[in-house]
């Protein structure tokens, strides 16, 4: 795992995503740093904003602003992890 900037974090290749059927959410605690992949092992921290439903949450991308994060997504509670590597396995990909 190497840090890319305050922002990303590249996790190693080696670590590839799960079928959906497999996927485990991470005990979630709103306030809480996580860890979110958009693709090509690329993880970005996370705070956990708030939990909507059974399976969607919402969650800000840390970055060095005031307000401690930056962009906000809402996505399914498994599709986020505890550490780097987990959220690369939690990866929402088309084909898997």
């Amino acid at each position: 795992m190497k840090e890319k900037n305050d922002r990303t974090i590249s996790v190693n290749k080696s670590v590839k995503p799960a079928h959906i059927s497999v996927r485990k959410a991470p005990k979630l605690v709103v306030n809480a740093t996580y860890y979110i992949s958009f693709g090509n092992n690329e993880v970005a921290p996370c705070i956990l904003l708030d939990i909507m439903d059974n399976h969607k949450i919402r969650v800000g991308l840390k970055n060095n602003s005031k307000i401690g994060y930056g962009d906000v997504y809402v996505v399914l509670n498994r599709e986020i992890g505890s550490s780097p590597e987990e959220a690369v396995i939690n990866e929402q990909i088309s084909n898997v």
